[in-house]
């Protein structure tokens, strides 16, 4: 009995979206309005502050692999160094 009422919420959800798709599905906000949201968003501080984490988590992670990189070439050459001296 249980599982019959979750089958049936399940179906009345899918209809609700079947639906919802049919009336909604052709709308679409005008070029004006999306152009003048992007420009908002653009200028908004928040967005700016996701650049600027973003261009310090690049920046870091630059470091990171230019740090691994030089400890592993000072590694190998170690190691060369050893064995021409062996």
């Amino acid at each position: 009995m249980n599982e019959i009422k979750i089958f049936n919420k399940e179906l009345d959800l899918e209809n609700l979206e079947e639906r919802f798709s049919r009336l909604f599905g052709q709308q679409k906000p005008s070029s004006t309005y999306v152009q003048s949201l992007r420009e908002q968003l653009k200028n908004s501080r928040i967005f700016e502050l996701r650049r600027s984490l973003g261009a310090i988590l690049v920046a870091s992670f630059g470091v990171l692999f230019a740090g691994a990189l030089s400890v592993s070439i000072a590694v190998m050459a170690h190691k060369a160094r050893r064995r021409l001296r062996a």
